[in-house]
């Protein structure tokens, strides 16, 4: 910015505003004229004499222009500003605003056309502008020009029609908001197909946007026009009939949109997707739309990318219409799913830097590399296949070399082990190649390797590669398929890469027209639907386990120990984060087997790891430590539900069975005592629910003795002449309460947290309120048993057993109630699910779960929606087994998220030991009346 004088009347009418202009100014990456500085000065205090808000809006308008537009459209937005003020500094400010991207991005015919629109829309009012010329914004700054023209031609034909002011206030608001909505890939010719309804009727409008939702987006651009088609002929027929095709409401429009119908959305095949996956893999993984993925971690995607995984997840496109049938688009997601299933199976992401290099020494010298010095450090922060690539001067070559080799190795075992499943999508994969080959000529070599090697196309298609350039290709297939056989791991194809890589740098040098370095050169190989390993993907979500297992590995090392870094990460990600010293003692053994002869029991005994603090490494607060020798009571298994999945993960949760210590102590004595009063009304209403002996039931057909007062009325109604009732007789029934109850507390560590108001904590209130529980239960004489739980990751939630239903209220079960302390975090689903499946083997008629806890669920890979979700799961199936579950929660403000949880009338909070007795009296009458 070359001077600054223009700007001092703007320092003197808005001194902030002024400062805001100069900065955006100088990031301005050309000078700016001071002709520009003046004119913006002058049309901002010629706004502001209007209206403060329009002179606001003209400065950020000029600043905008500025630098990204010639002269003659600089004073151009001047002319058109100033002309539309006139009309007043409401629609001077609207157009100040929105002319920018037109005149930004737009040519003149452009430019014309929005004109046009304008004074289309202006007939109706002014109202109509705001929101659709923000959505027009959008487009263009987002560079979407031809959906930018197709939305003003739908602006244009909507508000030309005559309607009613309510109508046109609903399309300003409605219209703008479908654009947007539209795939930015089917935008155009979605827009294109809405003008053809609105322009036929715009009372159709409304019922082509809910058919939109419903499904039609998912038509290709023939199948939408030939649906408009047919919806437009009804048209003539009845609007109403019309109205009923376009919403899919009629089943002639859903035969018909089904018909038509090729685009698949993910949604369609997750579910089966996610089954096959778990059932294969036996791991946790399921699909995602390529969408969720982090911008960040997508930087380097181009358009061909259709399947990628991290390790929790495999993405696949949002939707794929790429073949004109339905079920080959079905096709292509199973293939992709079952293919990318491949990598976790035969182990590609388990590939161990050090594994690799012990492999390949005496090959070659890679740039010599201290070996010893990389294996421990990373300093980079990256993946042990990230740091390979690095090894080489071409990297993206290396890794290109390593994904040939790799996928060559996938389709070895796949052959073995699937070979269905090689037959249906090999095909596909080298469908694919071709027409990739047809419009990228000629063949590079590293594609003509991956063609042969990954693909198994046959080698005698040379697709035109030179003759010399042919026979090193050969010679590099014959060397991968000596090498690499149904049992190499992962770690055979860097040793390939490293062997190869030398000869075809050197081939590829050759070829270089230009004086350019490889590096330079060199871009990434295209794959058939862009399969390609993302090894950053896979460190990034497990960098917690990766660096956990080098921290290890090190300890180990400096006490002799050796062991694979991969091995240890392995075990942790298996395990959910959790290892003992155990899991540890295994693996040294398994490194000594593999390195020397194999070890006796009585060696593998003698391994000691008693100055290995696990703890302390892995850190108590994230990741708990197994500790088997601690493992007394019986285990169960117990499925979780996965709302992302939306399936359930069988037997995934371990649920530990453990009796709870006994303390000697006075808190269930000073407890009554402190509470006495409450004890009393407690145990004097709880008296109430007590049934009598027997009751007396009037009006029966039959029963135990005559109803006196029914023989008078039998008599009178006879004389009268009127039809006499026969129930004359009073029935006698026992009456009895068959209730069994199970009270589960929450034993996690935020119980140790205070109570809002109190010097106690939850735990205590929790522990005031079994006592009361209990004094309440042996009056009304009630079979209930008392457990708590806590524990860290799906592997260590623990029951404690308290008291039984079968057991008597003793002074063992008091001394338990007093042992119970804090422990670790909440997986409520698993718990729930296990005090579920004890109370269904009781045959009560009645059967309750009373759950008593600080809030909502809470653990290592358990978190918000998704804890949420399987806790609310456990509750219905409990529900299904005609178990009755009530929460009371202690010390939580009413979160609305709590009737989320368990069911607007299914809980309670309380903070106050106080309030439980009215409460707990009609909580336990209500649910006890079934």
């Amino acid at each position: 910015m070359h001077k600054e004088d223009p700007l001092k009347q703007l320092v003197i009418a808005d001194p902030d505003l002024a400062k805001t202009v100069t900065a955006a100014l100088d990031q301005k990456g050309c000078p700016v004229s001071g002709n520009s500085i003046a004119t913006l000065v002058e049309e901002t205090l010629w706004g502001f004499s209007l209206e403060i808000s329009f002179g606001y809006a003209v400065a950020k308008g000029y600043v905008d222009l500025i630098g990204e537009v010639d002269l003659k459209k600089f004073y151009r937005y001047r002319n058109l500003v100033r002309s539309f003020a006139r009309n007043g500094p409401t629609l001077g400010r609207i157009m100040a605003e929105y002319l920018v991207p037109v005149i930004k991005y737009g040519d003149n015919l452009f430019l014309k056309r929005f004109l046009n629109t304008l004074e289309i829309m202006l007939n109706k009012g002014t109202y109509t502008l705001k929101d659709p010329l923000k959505a027009l914004s959008e487009l263009l700054n987002e560079n979407h020009i031809k959906a930018a023209s197709e939305t003003l031609d739908l602006f244009a034909d909507t508000f030309s029609q005559d309607m009613s002011y309510v109508r046109s206030q609903h399309f300003a608001h409605v219209l703008p908001g479908a654009v947007l909505a539209f795939s930015p890939s089917r935008r155009v010719w979605q827009i294109e197909q809405f003008r053809r309804v609105i322009k036929s009727d715009f009372h159709l409008a409304d019922s082509f946007m809910d058919g939109l939702e419903k499904g039609l987006h998912l038509l290709s651009k023939e199948a939408l026009s030939s649906f408009v088609f047919l919806g437009l002929e009804k048209l003539k027929r009845n609007r109403k009939l019309a109205k009923k095709f376009f919403s899919l409401e009629s089943k002639l429009g859903i035969d018909t949109f089904t018909e038509l119908q090729v685009t698949i959305p993910i949604s369609r095949v997750r579910q089966q997707l996610n089954r096959y996956l778990m059932a294969r893999t036996g791991f946790s993984i399921s699909v995602r739309p390529l969408s969720l993925l982090p911008d960040s971690l997508t930087k380097e995607f181009n358009k061909t990318i259709f399947v990628c995984s991290d390790g929790k997840f495999i993405y696949l496109p949002d939707e794929i219409s790429m073949f004109s049938h339905k079920s080959e688009n079905i096709n292509l997601y199973k293939c992709l799913a079952r293919l990318e299933a491949g990598h976790y199976e035969f182990g590609t992401f388990d590939f161990d830097l050090e594994k690799a290099i012990e492999k390949c020494w005496g090959i070659a010298d890679l740039m010599d590399h201290d070996f010893e010095f990389d294996l421990i450090q990373n300093e980079e922060d990256l993946s042990d296949l990230e740091r390979f690539f690095l090894y080489f001067p071409v990297k993206a070559l290396a890794a290109d070399l390593f994904t040939i080799f790799e996928h060559g190795r996938i389709k070895i075992l796949l052959h073995r082990h699937y070979p269905g499943l090689v037959r249906q999508a090999l095909p596909v994969l080298q469908r694919e190649a071709e027409r990739m080959i047809k419009k990228h000529k000629p063949v590079e070599m590293v594609f003509l390797l991956y063609l042969w090697i990954a693909l198994g196309i046959s080698e005698k298609e040379r697709f035109g590669i030179d003759t010399r350039i042919y026979a090193y290709t050969k010679m590099f297939k014959n060397l991968f398929e000596t090498t690499i056989t149904k049992d190499s791991t992962v770690e055979s194809c860097a040793e390939l890469v490293i062997k190869i890589y030398p000869e075809v740098e050197k081939l590829l040098n050759r070829t270089l027209y230009f004086k350019k370095s490889l590096k330079e050169f060199y871009k990434p190989m295209q794959t058939p639907f862009g399969r390609r390993l993302r090894p950053d993907l896979f460190f990034s979500v497990h960098r917690k386990y990766e660096h956990l297992a080098r921290m290890l590995k090190l300890k180990l090392k400096e006490k002799g120990l050796n062991i694979y870094k991969s091995d240890i990460k392995k075990r942790l990600m298996e395990n959910n984060g959790m290892v003992s010293h155990q899991d540890l003692k295994e693996i040294i053994c398994c490194f000594r087997d593999n390195h020397g002869p194999h070890m006796l029991p009585q060696q593998k005994n003698s391994i000691d790891l008693s100055w290995l603090d696990l703890s302390k490494v892995l850190g108590t607060d994230s990741i708990t430590v197994l500790q088997k020798e601690d493992f007394s009571g019986s285990v169960s298994w117990h499925k979780e539900w996965d709302c992302y999945l939306q399936d359930y993960l069988y037997s995934h949760v371990r649920v530990l069975k453990k009796f709870s210590a006994e303390k000697e102590s006075d808190f269930y004595k000073l407890t009554l005592r402190h509470h006495r009063g409450l004890v009393k009304r407690i145990r004097y209403a709880f008296e109430l629910l007590k049934p009598e002996g027997l009751i007396r039931l009037r009006q029966w057909v039959e029963g135990d003795e005559f109803d006196y007062r029914a023989l008078l009325d039998f008599s009178i109604d006879k004389k009268a002449g009127l039809i006499p009732s026969d129930k004359l007789y009073i029935k006698h029934i026992k009456q009895t309460r068959d209730v069994s109850v199970l009270l589960l507390v929450d034993l996690s560590r935020s119980t140790a947290n205070a109570v809002f108001g109190s010097h106690g904590t939850v735990l205590d209130v929790e522990k005031e309120a079994i006592v009361l529980f209990c004094e309440a239960l042996e009056v009304v004489g009630d079979a209930f048993a008392i457990a708590g739980f806590s524990g860290t990751g799906r592997l260590g939630v623990d029951f404690f057993q308290i008291k039984a239903l079968d057991e008597n209220m003793n002074d063992a079960v008091k001394r338990r109630i007093n042992a119970m302390a804090p422990q670790r975090s909440t997986r409520m689903g698993a718990a729930i699910r296990h005090a579920t499946s004890q109370l269904e083997k009781v045959s009560s008629k009645v059967r309750l779960l009373i759950i008593l806890g600080d809030g909502f669920p809470n653990d290592v890979d358990y978190k918000q929606n998704y804890a949420i979700e399987d806790t609310r799961k456990a509750i219905f199936e409990a529900r299904s087994k005609n178990i009755y579950t009530h929460a009371i929660t202690v010390n939580f403000a009413g979160d609305p998220k709590l009737d989320d949880l368990y069911g607007n009338v299914h809980h309670n909070v309380i903070s106050d030991i106080r309030e439980l007795p009215d409460k707990l009296l009609r909580i336990y009458g209500s649910l006890t009346r079934h």
